[in-house]
């Protein structure tokens, strides 16, 4: 399903209905509620739409999300997340509220995160720093995994596709992904395995140069868990997982009175992850839980020339994560509930490049040695209903960083549900809340070393941590027959954004460009969400939104770039006997891509058309086609023309489920 809005759960006919108002959600509040009385504005995107729209990672069911930008990684392949106005470094990505490494050391990649034992993802947009910290300035998307409700099920999915002219290789499919995920039930005893292989041999979007843009190569998923119910009161989980992506893609540089030289880009990234979880229940519905967590991210990259015998520049990347968490939740009588909590953390960034020149071989730290950073924070909650039509939801937190002291970010939500119009349920959300980010260690301590192509960039430990103020106002309107309308207006403020600049000091001497990070940037983003959901008819209904962002420099009263003006959706469901329709339609304005505002990047509209045939309760065959209009950035304009890079993609798959 393509657009849904904070309450756009679909039933088994795909036609909305009054009961996915009790949908459960978690992140707006950190404990269970029913999505249509959460104070915290939330949307989701369920299992059953992540199957309607074959999404095979968090990136593909993202997609064509109301409000969000998705970008592919600069310099690299992956896709990012941007949130009303703020880039993907200051969104916090989570997968069952645990955070998740950046693949750059600021950027979570979002295909890196599959799908296929996924539950729900949850949406929450403007600063959450109350509830989760640093880096949640813009909003925050957790990944719900799924939990067992059988004895025993499992699942197997295999689709294989094609880009058409762009693909690279000789094969007709040159694109293949297979999933599979199994739980077993066995009294208290419960265990599952997922796992997904993801393998592509690249596109390319002009065949006339040596160059292509769709990496090639293999990315595998795999995790395991298990799970002991102790009596009735305690659960025990331990989860491993494991990721590991092998890709490469071909480029050239220009040489003077040389030419084209040809190289291959390669990247070699693992991540491990293990987390073991206790919760408790405890007497006059209380409970406590604790998590810890343990991961480890390694990223080897190579630029290498074809026509040498050695390779000629490896940059190697090592993230190291441990955090503790702790929640505690009291109610005190039937109309006022609080919650504890307190975190425990450690980031430790080690990052590499080995160069040979001229037959010599030299290795430079790229970060300081060592590099860490540790956090103690504690926040409370207090939910509190007044009356029968209003609930407020105040919160605070207390961070205590290593390198930047203490923090403090207040919030507070509220909920109206007025008694008027009472065949729509109006409902009524507002909050203000203060978002903070503490400077990663690569802002802080970077040594980005393209002295070759003229420029480096060199961190900076005299950084002062990100401050925003955001305010959140919105109306929702859901009537029995399953129309849903909902308004939202936003602003967030920002005081020393992190930003790089020319260090025109330092530069000039051999033509070589110093960049530093510093904070210079004070800015602001408003904007408004419209989101419409509509059954034309018992087997029809129809989505639209209409998102319209202003998103200034206020040093400078120029538009911030790479933040479009307009984002209209536009979407269908159809449900026959056995067979599914699913359109989905995205417009981007123009965004300028330089600081004073003379360069744009061009409009743009992505088309997808999904069909889904069941052929028995078991089995379903799928098919799709992806940016249907084969709408793409011009290779010929690196960093000036940033529109998505796949063109068309086509595809078939079978589903088998037991």
């Amino acid at each position: 399903m393509f657009v849904c809005t904070s309450a756009s759960a679909q039933n088994e006919r795909g036609t909305p209905g009054t009961d996915q108002l009790d949908q459960i959600v978690i992140t707006g509040t950190r404990n269970e509620r029913a999505l249509a009385d959460v104070p915290v504005r939330t949307e989701v995107v369920t299992r059953k739409q992540l199957e309607q729209t074959h999404a095979r990672d968090v990136a593909q069911a993202l997609r064509h999300r109301p409000g969000l930008l998705l970008r592919d990684i600069h310099g690299k392949g992956g896709t990012e997340v941007w949130m009303q106005g703020l880039d993907s470094d200051r969104v916090l990505v989570l997968v069952d509220g645990r955070p998740v490494s950046a693949s750059t050391g600021s950027t979570i990649d979002l295909t890196q995160i599959t799908t296929n034992n996924v539950e729900r993802i949850e949406i929450v947009k403007g600063a959450v720093s109350a509830l989760y910290g640093s880096a949640a300035m813009g909003g925050v998307i957790n990944v719900i995994t799924r939990q067992p409700d059988a004895p025993l099920s499992a699942e197997l999915s295999f689709d294989s596709g094609t880009y058409g002219s762009q693909g690279i290789s000789d094969s007709r499919f040159g694109e293949q992904n297979l999933s599979a995920n199994g739980q077993v039930r066995n009294g208290p005893v419960t265990m599952g395995l997922d796992v997904s292989v993801q393998s592509s041999d690249g596109f390319d979007l002009d065949d006339s140069t040596f160059d292509f843009e769709g990496d090639r190569g293999t990315t595998t998923n795999l995790a395991g868990n298990v799970r002991l119910d102790i009596g009735s009161s305690d659960t025990l989980k331990f989860t491993s997982a494991w990721f590991d992506e092998d890709v490469d893609r071909d480029f050239s540089t220009f040489a003077p009175g040389v030419g084209e030289i040809e190289k291959l880009d390669a990247e070699h990234a693992t991540r491990y992850t293990q987390t073991l979880d206790w919760t408790r229940k405890l007497a006059d519905g209380a409970a406590f839980s604790a998590w810890a967590l343990l991961e480890t991210f390694d990223d080897q990259t190579i630029q290498d020339t074809i026509a040498t015998g050695v390779v000629d520049q490896q940059r190697q990347a090592e993230i190291a994560t441990r955090r503790i968490d702790l929640q505690y939740d009291r109610p005190l009588n039937d109309s006022h509930t609080m919650t504890f909590g307190a975190t425990l953390g450690n980031t430790s960034l080690d990052q590499t490049v080995q160069r040979v020149d001229d037959g010599t071989v030299s290795v430079l730290d790229e970060l300081t040695p060592d590099s860490n950073t540790s956090n103690v924070d504690a926040f409370v909650q207090s939910d509190i209903f007044v009356g029968e039509r209003w609930e407020l939801l105040p919160g605070i937190r207390v961070q205590n960083d290593s390198g930047f002291g203490t923090h403090v970010a207040p919030k507070i939500n509220a909920l109206y549900q007025p008694d008027m119009l009472p065949t729509w349920n109006p409902r009524v959300r507002a909050g203000i809340g203060s978002g903070y980010r503490v400077p990663n260690l690569k802002e802080r301590h970077f040594l980005f070393d393209h002295t070759a192509n003229g420029y480096i960039v060199l961190g900076n430990p005299e950084l002062q941590p990100e401050q925003s103020l955001s305010l959140q106002l919105g109306v929702e309107l859901s009537n029995i027959v399953g129309t849903r309308l909902e308004a939202s207006l936003f602003q967030n403020r920002f005081t020393d954004l992190i930003a790089t600049s020319l260090d025109t000091e330092s530069s000039g001497a051999g033509n070589l460009q110093v960049f530093r990070y510093s904070n210079v940037d004070d800015a602001r983003t408003r904007g408004v969400e419209l989101n419409l959901s509509h059954p034309l008819r018992t087997n029809l209904t129809i989505h639209g939104a209409v998102t319209l962002l202003d998103a200034t420099d206020l040093s400078t009263g120029n538009d911030l770039t790479r933040r479009p003006e307009q984002q209209v959706q536009l979407g269908a469901q159809l449900d026959l006997r056995r067979t599914s329709l699913t359109l989905q339609t995205t417009w981007q304005s123009s965004e300028y891509v330089d600081i004073d505002n003379e360069i744009e990047s061009p409009s743009f509209a992505s088309v997808a058309l999904k069909v889904n045939r069941t052929i028995n309760p078991h089995l379903r065959l799928f098919a799709g086609v992806d940016n249907l209009t084969d709408e793409h950035r011009n290779p010929a304009r690196p960093g000036i023309d940033v529109r998505p890079t796949e063109g068309r993609f086509a595809y078939l798959g079978v589903r088998y489920a037991i």
